[in-house]
């Protein structure tokens, strides 16, 4: 095509994403979904208390996917532990608003900068903190309205830690803190 450039980077993330993408559709029939749920419910939830210190307030989180990490148990835990826990809600321009769960009323796309831990979805997370996401680029921004001293947590499936510098980078993107999985625990990045 004439006039259309596409460069390495872009072209590095849709390569990487279509493989995981592939490997996490061919590991669903396998998974124990509830054991993954405890686990990460677990480490999170404990995160979170450390964290915050008790302290009831917001966190930030998102509706998993099934090939994705479930989020279910541990939205439930820290609702009941009096956390304000949001999701994100996908707007038509894949920008992302918040609304506390269990409730359908929005609270605008700055909702997010009060929380004082993000639980964001991910394809992949290398070593030094670089999150590969959809790439529809909602985390992306989202990410950027973030209170400053937010924790980033990603969980991933146990294969989707990869080594330092792995992921390409944007100058959009952010790092992240911490990344758990079910079977490593909590991993914490050389971004944090």
């Amino acid at each position: 095509m004439v006039g259309v450039t596409v460069d390495a980077t872009s072209t590095a993330k849709t390569a990487l994403r279509r493989r995981l993408r592939a490997t996490r559709r061919h590991r669903l029939p396998e998974r124990d979904i509830e054991a993954e749920a405890r686990a990460l419910a677990d480490q999170v939830t404990a995160l979170v208390e450390k964290r915050t210190h008790g302290r009831v307030c917001r966190v930030a989180a998102y509706e998993s996917h099934p090939t994705e990490p479930p989020t279910h148990l541990l939205v439930d835990r820290l609702t009941a532990a009096g956390y304000e826990v949001v999701v994100g809600v996908t707007l038509p321009d894949l920008d992302l608003d918040w609304r506390v769960t269990g409730t359908p009323t929005t609270l605008g796309l700055n909702a997010i900068h009060d929380a004082q831990v993000i639980v964001a979805p991910a394809l992949a997370v290398d070593r030094t903190g670089n999150r590969l996401g959809q790439g529809g680029g909602s985390y992306d921004r989202a990410l950027a309205r973030r209170h400053s001293d937010a924790l980033i947590v990603v969980l991933l499936h146990d294969d989707e830690l990869l080594p330092a510098d792995a992921v390409p980078v944007d100058a959009h993107d952010i790092a992240v803190d911490v990344v758990v999985t079910p079977s490593r625990g909590l991993v914490r990045l050389d971004s944090a």
